[in-house]
């Protein structure tokens, strides 16, 4: 299972003790990485598995007399490595069948980020690659075993074979490092708001002026561009778009960089949730966000607010590859400290938040009608013909309404 060698600088990443395949398989579906993709030492120990072995030989020439402990611990870090690679193979939907090109194009430790990363996202194109990789890879085998004299064909063959291994490894590079592209100035821009986002979410015009301030931004560098250059290559530094709309939020190996969690889940409310009370009087708030970063602010928000029920990995609808991500709020106990967390910072949905606070808690069969209809109201309000249909249906017009939020 570990027979080939992963060449990483100077650091050659083999495992020697073979690992049963329901184990490997088993640390699959249970372990997942760190949400920005880093590896199990970055996010652990805060160093590559390279930068740990050289320290160990470090520490060997110093302590002769625990050299053969310190063997022993060396390749236990390589036998992590190597599992670690494996794992982010086998996460790939893709990668059955072409293990073996995956491998030979090139597995840095940067490399595996970006494809735990990145990998489905940016599939099409690494699966040329490995198609390319893998055609070239024939023809060289092919060539090995030709027992006579190469002639021009062979020659041209193992010539086109080499030129496609090159083209393979150039395709694997630029599908997995968009930001390769970048000028110095612009990898600069996207360096500085990753350590700014350091300090909590911040919206594009208060990156632009702490970057202003610091005498780095262009004149000619526009906010269009900037905001462009943030969601184009934002992520290859360990940027994604923030709830509210316009912001952004740093992902570090242990989660999103939050300054105020509840702020940020009322961002989120307000711009991808919903607070109702349903038709049999249950109320209800949750959030909903889709693919692998909207899994990221689900998860989250669910472990820092420590309430409500988390949902992952629903498909958008049966052809999807799409997955979708809920947090949602159904018990009182929950709804009563998640609604009451966010209400200061609220800017849409504040009314139906007061009012299904102030639902949990009323005995009154008539009043808990009215907080209902006005929740109903308030989440229909901007769509006129659905409005007119509730308001119809109720027997009451829109004044009444308003008059139901007196008091709250």
């Amino acid at each position: 299972m570990w027979g080939s060698a992963l060449i990483e600088d100077d650091f050659v990443i083999k495992a020697e003790q073979p690992y049963q395949e329901e184990v490997v398989e088993a640390i699959r579906k249970t372990y997942r990485f760190a949400p920005n993709g880093d590896g199990w030492f970055e996010s652990k120990m805060n160093c590559t598995a390279g930068q740990l072995v050289k320290r160990l030989r470090k520490a060997r020439r110093h302590n002769k007399n625990s050299s053969s402990d310190i063997d022993l611990f060396i390749d236990d870090v390589r036998t992590i490595k190597a599992l670690e690679t494996e794992l982010t193979i086998r996460n790939l939907s893709w990668a059955n069948g072409v293990e073996h090109c995956i491998k030979g194009l090139g597995l840095s430790d940067r490399s595996l980020k970006h494809l735990r990363q990145f990998g489905e996202a940016r599939s099409i194109s690494l699966q040329q690659a490995c198609q390319l990789w893998d055609k070239a890879e024939v023809t060289m085998k092919m060539l090995d075993e030709h027992e006579d004299v190469w002639g021009v064909e062979e020659q041209q063959a193992w010539a086109n074979a080499m030129r496609d291994r090159s083209d393979a490894r150039k395709m694997w590079r630029t599908a997995l490092f968009h930001a390769d592209k970048l000028s110095k100035a612009e990898s600069g821009y996207l360096e500085f708001v990753a350590e700014e986002l350091k300090k909590g979410p911040m919206r594009v015009s208060i990156l632009q002026d702490n970057m202003n301030e610091a005498g780095l931004l262009r004149k000619s560098f526009t906010t269009r561009k900037f905001t462009t250059l943030l969601n184009m290559y934002g992520e290859e530094f360990d940027i994604i778009k923030g709830a509210e709309r316009g912001s952004y939020v740093r992902v570090a190996n242990d989660g999103l960089v939050l300054k105020d969690v509840w702020a940020y889940g009322a961002g989120f409310l307000d711009a991808d949730g919903y607070i109702t009370i349903t038709e049999r009087g249950e109320p209800r708030a949750g959030m909903i966000a889709t693919g692998e970063r909207g899994r990221v602010h689900c998860e989250d928000l669910y472990k820092t607010m420590d309430c409500g029920v988390l949902q992952l990995n629903n498909k958008v609808h049966k052809n999807s590859t799409r997955s979708q991500h809920r947090l949602q709020f159904y018990s009182k106990a929950d709804l009563r400290k998640f609604l009451t967390g966010v209400m200061p910072h609220l800017k849409m949905k504040g009314m139906q938040a007061k009012a299904v606070l102030a639902f949990i808690d009323e005995s009154d069969p008539v009043r808990k009608e009215e907080l209902k209809r006005l929740v109903r109201f308030k989440n229909w309000e901007d769509d006129s013909k659905k409005a007119s249909e509730l308001l119809n249906s109720w027997g009451v017009d829109a004044d009444t309404i308003g008059k139901y939020a007196e008091g709250l």
